[in-house]
């Protein structure tokens, strides 16, 4: 007899990654939503910034998905979009210009990641982080891809953390008071 295994959180967030080759710029990566698509070739490209007038290189390209009916809703969904030019408003501000089921990567390194990137589908939008490897082990890119949030919803995570690591009032300003005390035996000053 064999025994299933229920997924897991960690297991679902080993599955969500996204992979690039070195040599050919071709990929696949898996939505949080456990669909894979296959990318066809991530070309880079040189764009001006029309605020600073400065010159950064975005990767971007197609992605498919490997299931038909997914495919075929993502299908209708681009469809609609050439027909309309109307993007979800949940989900973009007006002056958006992302295009369904591209994917764009643009260099801003953060904490583990060198560049992120976005995608929407006929399911969501999601927002890539990837490290650039250089090579390393046959990938160009390797990352992560995680639910889009909006701004405003990881504003509120953040002060919602914040909140809980900093409680404020008299039982908060007691226990910051009493990790303020000095321990017993231990002295403040450094002896010379």
């Amino acid at each position: 007899m064999s025994e299933t295994t229920k997924p897991t959180a960690t297991s679902s967030e080993a599955r969500n990654g996204f992979f690039i080759n070195n040599g050919t710029f071709s990929g696949h990566f898996t939505t949080p939503d456990g669909h894979a698509y296959a990318i066809r070739k991530l070309e880079p490209r040189e764009v001006t910034d029309p605020r600073t007038g400065e010159v950064a290189t975005i990767w971007g390209g197609y992605a498919t998905a490997r299931e038909r009916d997914v495919a075929a809703k993502d299908a209708m969904l681009q469809t609609d979009f050439k027909r309309t030019g109307q993007r979800p408003a949940e989900l973009f501000v007006p002056e958006a210009r992302d295009i369904p089921l591209y994917i764009t990567l643009r260099n801003q390194p953060g904490k583990g990641y060198t560049d992120i990137g976005s995608f929407w589908n006929s399911t969501g939008r999601y927002t890539i982080l990837a490290r650039d490897l250089g090579g390393k082990n046959g990938l160009r890119f390797g990352g992560d891809v995680l639910p889009y949030k909006s701004s405003e919803v990881l504003e509120a995570e953040r002060a919602a953390k914040a909140a809980t690591e900093h409680p404020a009032g008299p039982d908060g300003a007691a226990a910051h008071a009493t990790l303020a005390k000095p321990k017993p035996g231990k002295r403040r000053t450094p002896e010379a």
